[in-house]
């Protein structure tokens, strides 16, 4: 008799066993999904192991398989890392690495595609000949002849107006074909591309790297280069040689819009089979992508930060684009893993080398890379050997005194008008969505705020609302102070990019403008629609938050212009400025990446403050060495590892209670060489009617403090509703 591991996705936190009867035993393995009774009820599991022996006297049997496409061996032993190192129950890891449409076996929703064996000139006469008595299907067969090859039905709709009737009609008589097939990429033909000729520092970053593919070792890469130097092309050469040694491939990017950019590239190199994993496919199409990567169909995954659980067999390159992109940390629920560091952990385990790529490394892995944990290559000009932008400070201390009103200053708008003249394209970044910052009364000082959350309302001018974006609650604009009811003291005050956007065209009439912000990008594809449009000089200005400085490359780009970043040095965060200088530089980097020079304008009321300056001269080793002597004086990341420990709930009482009870516990309990920062209010205090506090750990010894974090937190009795996250290695410890 042999017996079976089984791990849950639900909220039984550890693995059961189950006895394997005789049918089974040939086709039960690890990964596979079962079905298994627990206290009466049915349940889906994951065989996490199989063993001779149990330890309990009285096992149930394994029901039945439900597939063997589920977790890999590789997979199942990653988990078992995560579950340790970010101190979250197995169940709940194995749940964040299989997607809910893999889980529930969800089935693609397949598209009609039509098409006619009839010859193009007989489709003509026949819809001439249909005009009189069939208008609408003289006008789908026109529309139709526009198509080279055929045309998807949706698309068909689309053009048309019509309903399915006409088509159905046409189908019948057998002038039209129907084929069901699942679109799981653009439909779209690419022209095969040579690879680019490397330079010197290029070839040599990746011979370092392609000695570890041919030997198929694990070792931590770092592409350390200044924006526009061509990581891209060093990526595209690495890939190459893995699928050249009959491997696949996982590429990482930080951004969903990314992945338009990044598929056009792959895309003019490689024949092979490509698949995006990130939130915006539908369930279907995840769960369709999933079982194509678990079969062994697909070469190379691209995707976002889930996207390094593909369970892709024979795995012999990892590779992480703008490693110290906030994106990769998931913070709002267990496990809260990094994807950087689960990613180097799965390409130990596969043992294959891992590329993390950045013009702005993350401190730790800077740090990691000069202790040679990491091995470091070096792109310290740009590939076509252009000079990097000059950025320029505007003082708006100074504008100001000029313009009370303007948003922006005299040298950004004579750059704007030059570009524009010039039919070149400018780029303009502000990390704030929205018409109005916020709704006040010069009276009272009273602010209009969301009655579920700590922030005030943001006015959005194309909905006409008020909107919180915390928890989305909305009203109607008010018309007078709800403190003091005036009317003629209540303003707005504020700006984000949707009255940038108004502001711009009041000045330049004639100016064609793209947004790229959460509400212009809340559609499928929308983020895909924009990049196009942009990148083919349908706009002369992209006006964006921070989803605009991530990695794209706009050819005719020769302007970006900052219109403010300052508030985010007044976070209380020992990470700010680090935040803020690799915003201000990836933004920087937006322009001029062709033959065209390209020029930085950043607007700020602090242009002494030391990070901008750093900025202002683009060296991150300097910045880097600056900012690491105060990290080392108090003891900060990556000196130390940090861990956040966030209770939450909706008595703020209660909640205060646990979080102190908790620390209480935890001092106890830790070396007293460790530090223990009192219980503080979250940044964002209450959200949605929920309280958060949290209190901070630093310590050396992480393994031992997550050991003892696990004991403490499994016998420790919440109140009732309320909830307690743990987050290892934060990247944040305001919010």
């Amino acid at each position: 008799m042999k017996y079976a591991s089984v791990v849950f996705d639900t909220l039984i936190k550890k693995p059961l066993d189950y006895s394997i009867s005789e049918e089974l035993t040939q086709e039960i393995k690890i990964g596979t999904q079962v079905e298994v009774l627990v206290r009466g009820h049915q349940r889906t599991g994951y065989v996490f192991a199989i063993k001779e022996h149990t330890d309990y006297p009285h096992v149930l049997p394994i029901k039945k398989i439900i597939s063997s496409e589920a977790l890999s061996s590789d997979l199942l032993t990653l988990a078992l890392w995560m579950s340790n190192y970010y101190c979250a129950p197995l169940s709940q890891v194995v749940k964040c690495m299989l997607p809910s449409s893999v889980r529930k076996d969800i089935q693609p929703q397949q598209q009609i595609f039509l098409t006619s064996d009839m010859p193009k000139k007989k489709l003509r006469d026949l819809s001439l000949e249909l005009t009189q008595k069939h208008p609408a299907q003289a006008l789908v067969l026109s529309t139709f002849l526009t198509s080279k090859k055929g045309i998807f039905l949706q698309d068909l709709l689309m053009k048309t107006g019509v309903s399915k009737s006409p088509i159905d009609s046409l189908i019948k008589k057998k002038i039209f074909k129907e084929q069901k097939i699942f679109l799981d990429l653009p439909l779209e033909n690419y022209f095969l591309s040579e690879p680019k000729k490397l330079n010197e520092e290029q070839q040599k970053a990746l011979k370092t790297i392609a000695q570890d593919i041919e030997r198929k070792i694990f070792a931590t890469h770092l592409l350390f280069g200044v924006t526009g130097s061509g990581k891209t092309e060093v990526y595209l050469h690495a890939i190459q040689k893995v699928l050249d040694q009959k491997q696949k491939v996982i590429l990482l990017v930080p951004e969903v819009a990314l992945t338009s950019q990044t598929i056009e590239r792959f895309k003019t190199r490689f024949h092979n089979k490509l698949a995006v994993l990130h939130h915006k496919k539908s369930h279907g199409e995840r769960s369709h992508s999933w079982k194509e990567i678990f079969q062994g169909n697909v070469d190379i995954v691209i995707g976002a930060r889930s996207a390094v659980f593909s369970p892709l067999p024979d795995l012999g390159l990892i590779i992480l684009d703008e490693e110290h992109d906030l994106s990769y940390k998931q913070t709002e629920e267990p496990p809260t893993y990094h994807a950087r560091q689960v990613a180097i952990m799965r390409a130990k385990i596969a043992s294959c080398p891992i590329i993390l790529g950045s013009a702005t490394p993350s401190f730790e892995t800077f740090y990691n890379a000069e202790h040679h944990k990491h091995i470091l290559s070096t792109l310290s000009q740009r590939a076509n050997k252009a000079p990097l932008c000059k950025v320029q400070l505007i003082d708006m201390r100074l504008e100001r005194m000029k313009n009370q009103s303007s948003y922006f200053s005299e040298a950004l708008l004579e750059g704007i008008k030059k570009r524009y003249t010039q039919g070149e394209q400018t780029i303009l970044f502000l990390n704030r969505r929205g018409f109005h910052n916020f709704l006040i009364c010069q009276k009272c000082s009273s602010v209009v705020q969301c009655p579920h959350c700590d922030l005030s309302l943001t006015y959005h001018k194309k909905a006409h609302l008020l909107r919180c974006h915390s928890c989305g609650y909305h009203i109607v604009p008010l018309e007078k102070c709800p403190s003091c009811s005036s009317r003629e003291h209540f303003e707005y005050k504020g700006f984000g990019t949707e009255h940038v956007e108004a502001a711009l065209h009041k000045i330049f009439p004639d100016i064609r403008t793209l947004r790229m912000d959460r509400d212009t990008t809340s559609k499928k594809d929308s983020h895909d629609q924009l990049f196009k449009e942009f990148r083919a000089g349908k706009a002369d200005v992209l006006i964006g938050t921070q989803m605009v400085v991530k990695g794209f490359h706009f050819p005719s780009v020769t302007l970006v212009g900052v219109l403010n970043t300052d508030g985010a040095l007044h976070i209380p965060d020992f990470r700010s400025s680090e935040y803020v200088f690799q915003l201000l530089t990836q933004v920087a980097g937006r322009a001029g990446r062709a033959d065209l020079l390209g020029e930085v304008l950043i607007q700020t009321y602090m242009p002494e403050n030391s990070t901008i300056q750093q900025v202002k001269d683009q060296d991150y080793r300097s910045f880097y060495q600056f900012e690491m002597e105060n990290r080392k004086s108090f003891s900060y990341p990556p000196y130390t590892h940090m861990v956040k420990i966030q209770f939450s709930g909706s008595d703020e009482k209660n909640i205060r209670h646990d979080a102190a009870l908790f620390r209480k516990v935890m001092i106890e309990k830790l070396p007293k060489n460790m530090i223990i920062h009192p219980v503080i209010p979250s940044g964002r205090y209450r959200v949605n009617n929920i309280f958060r506090l949290f209190f901070i750990i630093r310590t050396k010894n992480i393994v031992h403090t997550t050991r003892l974090l696990q004991e403490v937190k499994e016998k420790f009795s919440l109140t009732k509703d309320n909830k307690l996250l743990i987050d290892i290695d934060p990247v944040s410890t305001y919010f």
